[in-house]
């Protein structure tokens, strides 16, 4: 049993190599497995089909709007 599943998302891990599709088990706030997961059950779950997964590698905090007046 999970606390949360993220089915079907397109997975970038971060390490460079190819993206590959798989669901996410997390279970106390911890990614606990990732692989086929349409046989286990959550208390919450999120269908990630068509979209990107990552880990928390992307920052989208920028202050890069400012150079278009520098």
């Amino acid at each position: 049993m999970y606390d949360l599943i993220i089915r079907n998302g397109t997975i970038y891990d971060g390490s460079g190599k190819e993206p590959f599709e798989a669901d996410i088990g997390v279970k106390n706030g911890v990614i606990s497995k990732i692989g086929d997961l349409k046989n286990e059950v959550s208390d919450k779950s999120i269908d990630a089909e068509s979209k990107i997964v990552t880990p928390g590698f992307v920052d989208i905090h920028t202050h890069y709007d400012g150079q278009v007046t520098w």
